[in-house]
């Protein structure tokens, strides 16, 4: 190797480092860390100032990942058109401005679901989609421990932002502490895109660091089915059903143990300590898994993981205590943490990276969509019984069903190629390795 070529090769390595951690750092400040896994810390505050009812407010959630679920095939197909990079630079400032008007202009229960909802959609784009995509679009042998290392970040931001924001409610009130969120996610994304985040050059590979050629990816001859034909496979289907319960199922979790634990008689910034508990665990998951994917069996892991989470709100059933609330914590966080991996790696494997952003779009919007039921049907729950007893035992079942819909499907083992379709014949030749 000339010195030309060994410069080109480490400049190349850099360049796919730097874009695991731009995408970590816009992970770290999402659409769900800041508006879902916070949201929490912010519900009691907010209706001991305005007396507005916890399912009224609870079901903000539902409207904001609806829209963001509605949004996310767009942002796919936005991803695929003009490239990640190009998405992200709009994505974390818009979802700073949707953040911002719901301190501001929030003085009704309405206007509030109105404006936390239309935050959501401000940040439909500050999601897993592009950032999975340009990590995708370097990586090929190690893109699961690669996807792994940017959504740790994505962990640090479950457990950071619900104490940030139980310490910015003390001093200043829910209001300001949202103006507050809007300018951080202003603070870091703007600057770690325009610095980190680059599209791939044609022709180039870090292959020591597992880089794809992205001159084969530009041919479109073999790297993965079109979004048309991928839903025309089961597997698809069984993937979305799964993934859509287990969203639910860990959007509810998130959401309500900082509320029972307040409802238990602790202030606001000492309920929203469970939360780094959940953070911690997601952490974990998120490397610790994305290692792992590479090595064994997809299916199998992701139904250890969302039984896991059963067995989580099972241990709530048994009421508050020192053991049950950080055992349900860590259960919770660690199949909150696979589970993003988990979907972003069966669908780059299973269906290739040409259409990844389509694609995962697609599978996004269930993800997206359940993340907002979950909170909505417990606050429901609690208005009709007066406790979350019900719900746990709800969330508990749902997640067993999502795992038995992982293992159900025997393709379903994130390997390339595996879940082509056999009545389209453009499948039979689309398996990248």
């Amino acid at each position: 190797m000339s010195s030309v070529d060994w410069f080109s090769d480490c400049t190349l390595k850099a360049r796919a480092r730097a874009v695991v951690i731009g995408a970590g750092l816009n992970l770290f400040l999402g659409t769900g860390q800041v508006l879902l896994f916070s949201f929490g810390v912010f519900l009691k505050p907010i209706i001991a100032d305005t007396g507005w009812s916890r399912g009224e407010v609870s079901s903000a959630v539902l409207w904001g990942q609806l829209l963001v679920a509605l949004a996310s095939p767009l942002t796919g197909l936005a991803v695929d058109r003009f490239g990640a990079r190009r998405v992200a630079r709009f994505a974390g400032p818009s979802l700073g401005i949707g953040v911002l008007l719901i301190g501001l202009m929030s003085r009704s229960e309405e206007s509030f679901v109105f404006f936390f909802a239309l935050g959501f959609l401000l940040g439909a784009a500050q999601v897993p989609v592009p950032y999975v995509k340009a990590v995708a679009n370097w990586y090929d042998k190690r893109l699961g421990l690669a996807l792994g290392s940017a959504m740790i970040l994505s962990g640090v931001g479950v457990a950071l932002l619900p104490p940030i924001s139980a310490a910015l409610i003390d001093a200043f009130g829910w209001r300001m502490a949202y103006v507050g969120l809007a300018v951080i996610v202003w603070l870091v994304s703007v600057p770690s895109v325009a610095f980190l985040i680059h599209e791939p050059p044609v022709g180039n590979a870090a292959s020591d660091l597992g880089a794809r050629n992205t001159s084969e990816m530009a041919s479109g001859g073999s790297d993965g089915m079109k979004l048309v034909q991928a839903v025309r496979t089961r597997p698809f289907w069984m993937i979305a059903i799964s993934f859509f319960l287990i969203s639910a199922v860990v959007g509810a979790g998130t959401h309500v143990l900082p509320i029972i634990l307040s409802d238990y008689g602790l202030k606001t910034q000492q309920s929203s300590f469970v939360m780094t508990l959940v953070g911690v665990a997601m952490m974990v998951a998120r490397f610790g898994f994305g290692m792992l994917l590479d090595r064994f069996r997809a299916s199998r892991l992701i139904a250890l993981v969302f039984l896991g989470a059963a067995a989580g709100f099972l241990c709530l059933t048994y009421g508050v205590s020192a053991i049950t609330v950080p055992t349900a914590a860590v259960l919770i966080g660690l199949a909150l943490g696979a589970e993003v991996d988990a979907l972003a790696y069966m669908a780059s494997r299973a269906f290739g990276r040409h259409h990844l952003g389509s694609i995962y779009g697609v599978l996004m919007f269930c993800f997206s969509f359940g993340l907002g039921c979950g909170p909505a049907v417990f606050g429901q729950v609690y208005e009709y019984t007066g406790s979350y007893h019900d719900a746990f035992w709800l969330a508990a079942t749902a997640a067993v069903v999502a795992t038995l819909t992982v293992l159900k499907d025997t393709d379903l083992n994130g390997t390339a190629g595996a879940l082509s379709c056999s009545k389209c014949a453009p499948c039979a030749t689309q398996q990248h390795q």
